[in-house]
């Protein structure tokens, strides 16, 4: 039964275009995704509870952000291209990329300030 309706929804979505594999490359970078990211999340909230700093809970709020950002971006994409809006779709596999950036450089503009 399943594999029915799994011939049903592969025959119906569009396999051309680049952003079409934009799209399913995606995907798969976002499944991956969300368990490393709870890995980093999981590993940055031992340093960060270590750390004397005012800001030290927006960094454990923001770690553990990441797995949200790779989960927000893989159903935000399928969103945006099943409601017509394809161009959006390189935005939304960069984000959870310069999320992670973003919180790396808060990490370590932490550990020098507390060095």
């Amino acid at each position: 039964m399943l594999s029915f309706w799994l011939a049903g929804f592969i025959s119906t979505v569009s396999w051309g275009g680049e952003r079409m594999w934009l799209l399913w490359i995606n995907t798969v970078i976002s499944i991956l995704g969300i368990p490393l990211g709870i890995f980093i999340a999981s590993g940055s909230a031992i340093s960060i509870a270590n750390m004397q700093v005012p800001w030290a809970t927006s960094l454990m709020i923001a770690a553990f952000g990441i797995p949200l950002a790779f989960g927000i971006s893989g159903i935000g994409a399928w969103l945006v291209h099943l409601f017509g809006a394809p161009q959006l779709i390189p935005y939304l596999a960069i984000m959870p990329w310069a999320y992670l950036v973003l919180f790396i450089v808060a990490m370590v503009l932490t550990f020098n300030f507390l060095s």
